[in-house]
């Protein structure tokens, strides 16, 4: 039956196999939803594992052994953890209560300021209603803040599932990060060699390639954003930076978030978030074509229309997570397809 399966033309045999793919995709889909918050805690311990493997790797090979290597990166670790919850993470929830709390006042400082530029408007004869425009946005960016504050709320009720959530990604990061070779071994023992071997070989140089690169753009582009905003005495600067350098690990968010920073800022001066528009433009595009080809070059190999596509079915299927790990996982897909033709091509 499988070799009259083969025989027919290529278009037919996918034709075929995608009422089978979909239908199995769908299956698991409804499993991992079942399974929640368990299948999120092993994703997100997984990534994490990738992470730092990759300092663990560097240092062995410097010498290092394994064990005393996985060691060193844990306490480095469990220290900037610490640092982060103690004084950034409390300074970055500050500043937004303070900016929630004092932006009504922006938003009637900031509708004075469009008027005047409207009645300006009106006397050049341009036909521009900036009155709409400028309470819609308004209205969008309000409801976006109240909805961050409500997670918010609602995170820190749920404090202890939180935690337990928390604790478990940790143990799970440890148990993943001595014996993840062997679980690997396990997972990756079901599929027919050699794809056994081609799909963990690039899943692991994919995902760790591009997580690590990520984590250190992010970093960087997180204490750039915030150094600059400082000179420029941009109120809630921290808030600011660090918002704008941990979106650029969803691919085309952080254009988002410099276009809402310099609104939310043009509410009570238009001066000055003209000039955190143009910073935040001129840090970013030097992370993005200085600093990031030298970390990641070409690596995803995607179109960005499929980027897009991806990131839509990733928020889609899986939220926040889903949006950290569609690019990667799409381009994990692309290269397994173009083998899979390569191979197909060959016969």
């Amino acid at each position: 039956m499988l070799e009259s399966i083969g025989k027919l033309p290529y278009w037919l045999r996918l034709s075929l196999i995608f009422p089978l793919v979909f239908l199995n995709g769908w299956l698991l889909f409804l499993l991992i939803d079942y399974l929640e918050p368990l299948v999120s805690i092993f994703v997100t311990a997984s990534l994490l594992a990738f992470l730092l493997d990759f300092p663990i790797i560097f240092l062995q090979d410097r010498g290092i052994p394994r064990i005393l290597a996985i060691a060193l990166v844990l306490l480095i670790g469990l220290l900037v953890l610490g640092l982060l919850a103690l004084l950034l993470i409390p300074l970055i929830v500050q500043q937004l209560n303070d900016l929630i709390t004092i932006l009504p006042q922006w938003i009637e400082t900031g509708s004075t300021h469009f008027q005047n530029i409207q009645e300006w408007a009106i006397s050049q004869k341009l036909s521009v209603d900036l009155g709409e425009i400028v309470a819609q946005a308004t209205e969008k960016v309000s409801q976006a803040l109240r909805t961050l504050t409500s997670q918010l709320l609602t995170i820190l009720l749920s404090t202890i599932t939180s935690i337990v959530n928390i604790l478990l990604i940790f143990v799970l990061t440890v148990f993943l990060v001595f014996t993840g070779e062997k679980i690997w071994n396990g997972i990756f023992s079901w599929f027919p060699s050699p794809w056994d071997l081609k799909l963990r070989t690039t899943i692991e140089q994919t995902f760790e390639t591009y997580f690590a690169t990520q984590a250190i753009l992010a970093g960087i582009l997180s204490i750039a954003q915030t150094i600059v905003f400082v000179v420029l005495d941009v109120p809630y600067a921290v808030l600011f930076g660090v918002t704008i350098g941990v979106t650029t690990l969803v691919p085309y968010a952080t254009t988002l978030t410099i276009a809402s920073v310099s609104f939310i800022l043009a509410l009570q001066n238009v001066r000055l978030a003209i000039e955190v528009l143009i910073a935040a433009i001129v840090v970013g595009q030097i992370n993005d074509t200085v600093v990031a080809p030298r970390l990641m070059g070409k690596m995803t190999g995607l179109n960005p229309v499929w980027i897009i596509i991806a990131l839509f079915i990733g928020g889609k299927l899986g939220g926040v997570l889903g949006l950290l790990i569609a690019v990667p996982l799409a381009s994990v897909i692309k290269s397994m397809t173009d083998i899979l033709r390569a191979t197909n091509s060959e016969t």
